[in-house]
């Protein structure tokens, strides 16, 4: 991705992901950088992943996300808003594509994944590497310090307490299992979840 393009594009989702829940951006900034490191390794298209990863939160900011917040980490994916925010995300960031003139073919593909970036099975159905790096990206982010940081602050500082932690631990530990397809994915995604205490 041209990094005038890459610019331009920046600038027009950070207000967005400043608009929805604590920690968007920092959570898109280290996709990204996933995003990167994985394309370094697997046969992605960059221009699908990584415009992907800057636009796949930005539904955030159309919603009221107080549902997702208040339940626990690993029931808030079967929220209404954490549902509403795929299908106004890809409205949206199909909007934005089309502003910046983005290749209609690669838009189509990043606007799909967007629609559905939260249920991982769909995305691998579609048997497309680039939008199984999106969907690894983003899942890389649950783990590491500064997810764990995050979730903390979204969810509480006793989120990884009691029985709410046994679920969210267990959640996670699932994940391993099914989020990560590629081998790069699997390796970095089992290597930050021992560096987080969760493998």
């Amino acid at each position: 991705m041209k990094k005038t393009l890459e610019n331009r594009l920046k600038d027009t989702v950070i207000s967005l992901l400043e608009k929805g829940r604590d920690g968007d951006w920092d959570h898109v900034r280290r996709a990204v950088d996933y995003g990167r490191y994985l394309l370094h390794r697997e046969a992605g298209d960059p221009e699908i992943v990584i415009p992907a990863l800057y636009l796949h939160d930005i539904g955030w900011s159309q919603i009221d996300f107080r549902d997702f917040t208040h339940a626990s980490p690993a029931r808030a994916e079967h929220t209404e808003s954490e549902h509403l925010h795929m299908k106004l995300g890809a409205l949206l960031a199909e909007k934005i594509l089309r502003e910046l003139d983005y290749d209609p073919e690669k838009s189509r593909v990043i606007v799909s994944v967007i629609a559905v970036h939260d249920i991982p099975e769909k995305v691998f159905a579609m048997k497309n590497l680039s939008a199984a790096l999106i969907v690894e990206a983003d899942r890389l982010d649950r783990y590491g310090k500064e997810s764990i940081e995050r979730f903390e602050a979204m969810f509480g500082s006793d989120y990884m307490e009691g029985e709410k932690g046994k679920e969210w631990t267990a959640y996670l530990k699932n994940g391993l299992e099914n989020w990560f397809v590629t081998e790069t994915g699997k390796s970095l995604a089992r290597d930050l979840a021992k560096k987080s205490g969760l493998a």
